[in-house]
């Protein structure tokens, strides 16, 4: 304890490493970006609201309670979090002095002569009996079990936090899968419509071209048009293919088709982004919270290097160890108990190379935390940006097939009334398919945009959380 005293005098705290500030990194409560759909204001948690429900597909919600129940990847994070609550212990329960047990036999005979003279005697005796002993050995460097303890549960905090950034990935794979395998499915539908209008365009040039109406030059035209749409549908086909062998990979089941609800022109893109955004919203994203526990570490880590010149203290007993010989088992004993304690005052330079290394890694998770919020903030008002951009690029191609359908209807009805031949109404009806394929692609596009937007905000990851395994059923299970 005097030396304890003395060491603390003699250098002050700075061995004790110093205590975690959290750094203030400047940003602008405002966005650069402005979206209509939301407003600056307010702290809202969004990282427990369920914000896919909106879209109202029981299949969809199916999927994202299984991929985040099933997922290979989180519950490989959560075997890391099962992991860190392990050394979170084993650093807890090092203040227990380590108990050994001592148990043994032993037996010893001797055999002594003397010659007298004339006579001569022998002598033959000896010792038998059993050894038990519980010997505790105990090693402590207070601050030093103090900053590893402290490490040790960020630690924990930190790899809790990479599982729900897992989680937020998953989930926005999920639902990203899904609105563009359905609409993958809606494109398919339009391209063999588009394939059959291109036929009948074809197969009728053929009759004029053989009537002398339009040249062979024109009619290669309306070819190259329908082999060309008809290309188009085994890539479709392939693509849906791909997207649904992704979607099981993510809820941890073989290739298979995936049954879907909604269907693609009925989704709504109105009213599904939160408004009251402030870049407060940031503190719920877990990979900035994930950051400044790795900084906590470091910064504890530090105080673990410095703690090495504190006087370390060693404790040794020796237990109720006793003799018993096998000629008086029950009438006597022989037990001791001995104390050695020593204090450990250790000096080596190499130590300051390990400090010296403890402080860089500290000054690399600095900047690796403000790094991550800057790419957070920018993530943010990037996603803002995309999904009010993509929402009026809707909303212009929307009023473009508006039109388009205006156009297709007149034709009908130029058609119905002789106006119009069967050619020219096949004619602006692909145009109305194209333009149907063009609102698809961005109508599409407006929905990705919502969903990296959440998952940006860190939206949703919360909600069913749990760090719950899957089970075993055997000696494998950390609870067993």
């Amino acid at each position: 304890i005097f030396c304890l005293i003395l060491i603390i005098e003699l250098t002050g705290c700075g061995l004790w490493g110093p205590d975690y500030v959290k750094p203030k990194i400047s940003h602008s409560d405002k966005w650069r970006s402005n979206d209509s759909s939301t407003i600056s204001g307010g702290d809202t948690d969004i990282s427990s609201v369920a914000w896919w429900t909106q879209f109202n597909d029981v299949q969809l919600n199916n999927l994202i309670k299984d991929a985040l129940k099933n997922n290979n990847n989180i519950q490989q994070a959560v075997g890391n979090i099962i992991q860190a609550k392990g050394y979170l212990e084993q650093v807890k329960y090092s203040w227990i002095p380590t108990l050994s047990s001592n148990q043994g036999y032993s037996s010893s005979n001797s055999f002594s002569s003397q010659l007298n003279n004339q006579t001569a005697s022998a002598t033959i005796g000896g010792n038998t009996g059993y050894s038990v002993g519980l010997i505790p050995s105990y090693s402590l460097n207070v601050l030093q079990l103090l900053r590893t303890q402290e490490a040790a549960k960020a630690s924990l905090m930190q790899v809790r936090y990479t599982k729900n950034a897992l989680r937020l990935t998953v989930l926005s794979q999920i639902v990203g899968s899904y609105f563009t395998l359905i609409q993958q499915k809606y494109l398919l539908d339009l391209q063999n419509h588009l394939v059959q209008e291109n036929l009948d365009i074809y197969n009728l040039a053929n009759q004029q071209y053989k009537e002398n109406y339009i040249s062979l030059f024109t009619l290669q035209n309306y070819y190259q048009i329908y082999e060309a749409s008809k290309a188009q549908i085994p890539i479709l086909e392939n693509n849906i293919t791909q997207t649904e062998n992704a979607i099981q990979v993510l809820i941890n089941k073989s290739p298979a088709k995936v049954i879907t609800g909604s269907k693609f022109e009925n989704i709504s893109t109105s009213g599904i982004i939160p408004v009251n955004l402030p870049s407060s919203v940031l503190k719920f994203r877990p990979d900035v919270m994930a950051a400044e526990e790795q900084l906590i570490v470091a910064n504890a880590n530090i105080g673990v290097a410095t703690s090495f010149y504190f006087p370390t203290l060693s404790l040794t007993t020796g237990v109720g160890s006793a003799t018993t010989t096998l000629t008086n088992l029950f009438q006597g004993t022989d037990s001791f108990w001995q104390i050695k304690s020593f204090v450990n005052l250790p000096f080596a330079f190499s130590q300051f190379g390990q400090i010296k290394s403890a402080k860089g890694a500290y000054y690399s998770a600095y900047y690796n935390y403000a790094n991550t919020i800057r790419i957070a903030l920018q993530q943010v008002d990037t996603g803002l940006s995309a999904h009010q951009t993509l929402s009026d690029n809707y909303k212009d191609l929307l009023s473009f097939y508006e039109s388009v359908k205006v156009s297709y209807n007149l034709s009908v009805e130029s058609f119905t009334q002789g106006y119009y031949n069967k050619l020219q109404e096949l004619t602006v009806k692909v145009q109305l398919d194209n333009a149907s394929i063009s609102l698809a692609n961005a109508k599409l596009q407006q929905l990705q945009s919502i969903v990296n937007l959440y998952q940006a905000l860190a939206g949703g990851y919360n909600v069913n959380n749990t760090e719950k395994e899957n089970i075993f059923g055997d000696a494998r299970d950390s609870s067993k």
